[in-house]
């Protein structure tokens, strides 16, 4: 049983909260039409986080996966395993969400688009292939994450391969390519930041994180001057967005900031040490072992939700009840998640 490691549970759970946060703000906005006229600061706040916090899930996964020795495995069984540990929940979580919108707005989802479509969905690359064809497409859940970590476990086994015999050189090879799709030329109909072909060098990066410090302690040095950028790096970005000090942050320059506050809170939390006995463990090891359940459920219901509720009208009391609400059924569809995709998982023993 190879020893947990709670500094990437406390990332990966920063990177749930954050993600479910800036979709409760930014659909309050955008979906509600709420008039709440502190929630366009209070959007801004979580969205600081929400990029940074879409990057840890990427590191981490990168770094897992080595971690876990997956690029020691046949092909065969690696792939079953990212099926099981992927898939399972994402078509346990569409058909849910597929029947609940059905229910919900008596309409069936991607009725407009052609059935072709759904070719997609069954490949988990809906959200980008739907941004692509102009918004036509079965999409329900999973976010654009989902199409990009498809992206990035269908390559995995090549990139271990590269890592083992031109480790820096792939690095900056795709370096270089994030640098042309970021400054200079983006051939997607889609934000470059939701592109799998960017996200791929994210991914990378958490591999080589664990081939240089994987099998050996981070120096505490190391991890308190990243703690320190990583301060920096958030509060240069509050001063930028709450005062005039700092003027705009460009969307090119946020991102530049984003990797390099992620890699930065990589480095100061990898080697968290809390005593299991603790609640503050417990709590930090369960929201991570639901967050893949939690980012599958919570913008559908959110979604939901929004539609129907007039929040033209509602006290900042109501919205915070609302986002109760939101949390308790988030948490409860994730649960039902997991315990069906434990049952399914049984399937293939």
């Amino acid at each position: 049983m190879k020893k947990r490691i709670l500094g990437l549970d406390l990332l990966r759970d920063i990177g749930v909260i954050f993600i479910f946060l800036y979709h409760f703000c930014i659909e309050y906005i955008n979906l509600a039409h709420g008039t709440d006229p502190a929630m366009p600061s209070l959007n801004y706040f979580v969205n600081i986080w929400a990029r940074p916090a879409s990057l840890f899930l990427f590191i981490i996964s990168g770094y897992a996966l080595m971690y876990n020795q997956e690029h020691e495995l046949s092909l065969k069984e690696y792939f079953l395993r990212r099926f099981k540990g992927l898939f399972i929940p994402f078509y346990i979580a569409y058909t849910i969400a597929f029947i609940a919108c059905f229910a919900v707005n008596n309409l069936t989802v991607g009725s407009p688009a052609p059935l072709y479509t759904f070719i997609y969905t069954i490949f988990g690359v809906d959200a980008v292939a739907q941004e692509l064809n102009n918004g036509l497409g079965f999409y329900l859940v999973g976010e654009w994450f989902m199409s990009c970590i498809v992206i990035c476990y269908l390559i995995f086994p090549l990139l271990a391969k590269l890592m083992k015999r031109f480790k820096y050189v792939a690095l900056g090879v795709l370096a270089i390519w994030n640098v042309l799709l970021l400054f200079f030329w983006n051939p997607f109909n889609i934000q470059v930041e939701h592109n799998p072909l960017f996200i791929i060098l994210y991914f990378y990066i958490g591999m080589l994180m664990y081939e240089k410090y994987g099998q050996k302690e981070i120096p505490k040095s190391l991890r308190t001057s990243n703690g320190i950028v990583a301060i920096i790096a958030f509060a240069f970005l509050l001063v930028a967005g709450y005062t005039s000090v700092v003027g705009m942050v460009s969307p090119e320059a946020f991102e530049i900031i984003c990797v390099g506050w992620s890699m930065a809170m990589f480095l100061a939390l990898r080697d968290l040490e809390i005593s299991p006995e603790k609640k503050s463990y417990k709590a930090i090891t369960y929201i991570s072992g639901i967050s893949w359940y939690v980012i599958l459920v919570h913008h559908i219901i959110i979604i939901l939700l929004f539609t129907h509720y007039n929040f033209e009208t509602y006290t900042r009391r109501e919205t915070f009840t609302m986002l109760l609400l939101t949390i308790a059924l988030t948490w409860l569809g994730a649960e039902a998640i997991r315990k069906l995709t434990t049952k399914v998982k049984n399937l293939f023993k």
